[in-house]
């Protein structure tokens, strides 16, 4: 087996978004040669997505894939490694795949109905739409950061919080691209599990009961799965995970 076979054997083996990551990595690495040749400029231009859309309607899309800062790349591996696989562990690649892209279509319609007034890129309507569903999904999921275990939840209000700061101050326009993840996360969540509906107070304390048992039950595994893998869970427990991806 020769190097290129190799790699394109190990290529192979990443999930989908080890790869969109690997893209996301390549795309910065090309950016941050371009300084050489005196193109940054040109090469941002030509991918982010600007008020003049229509001259370069590909440019929904690819601003996503296309980073600046090493830190802000990190930050975007880190959050969307955590939410991507917290939520395929559950439901499956093609409902991650769907919000991912999802987030990053409307988040982008969202911030060109802002009337911005420069180009927007990154991956964060994307990681939005991911991040908002899984608070809808399972808010109590325990994240381990260092040594401490906080509740997803407070996470999320900690970067709600800094978008809403965001929101008020003059000139955040790519905080709209944000507002338009939260919202397909919060439709893509509600399609699948309903919309709240008016019943009787009896009922209505069921089947809170019946949600909250089987919200346990997913932050559970949810935890189980970050600490030891997916292969550490029991039979019943991957049993109980098929048939949650069945039944959307």
């Amino acid at each position: 087996m020769n190097f290129l076979e190799k790699i394109n054997v190990d290529i192979s083996k990443l999930d989908f978004f080890q790869k969109i990551i690997g893209v996301n990595i390549f795309v910065f690495i090309v950016y941050r040669l371009t300084f050489l040749f005196k193109f940054q400029n040109d090469f941002i231009s030509y991918f982010s997505l600007e008020p003049n859309f229509l001259t370069k309607p590909w440019s929904i899309l690819t601003y996503a894939f296309i980073h600046q800062g090493l830190f802000e790349l990190i930050f975007m591996i880190i959050l969307l490694l955590f939410s991507s696989n917290s939520i395929s562990n559950l439901l499956g690649k093609k409902i991650t795949i769907n919000l991912f892209f999802l987030g990053i279509f409307f988040g982008g319609v969202a911030y060109l109905l802002s009337g911005p007034k420069g180009s927007l890129i990154g991956s964060s309507a994307g990681i939005s739409s991911l991040l908002f569903f899984l608070l809808l999904l399972s808010p109590n999921l325990g994240v381990k950061i260092f040594r401490f275990t906080i509740e997803f939840k407070y996470i999320m209000a900690f970067i709600l919080f800094t978008d809403f700061l965001k929101l008020i101050s003059p000139g955040q326009f790519g905080v709209y691209s944000h507002i338009g993840g939260y919202l397909v996360g919060t439709y893509y969540y509600y399609s699948l599990y309903g919309f709240p509906k008016n019943i009787k107070f009896k009922n209505q304390e069921i089947r809170k009961k019946n949600f909250k048992n089987k919200q346990n039950k997913i932050d559970m595994i949810l935890d189980k799965i970050s600490k030891s893998g997916y292969d550490s869970l029991s039979e019943e427990e991957k049993e109980y995970l098929f048939k949650q991806g069945m039944n959307r």
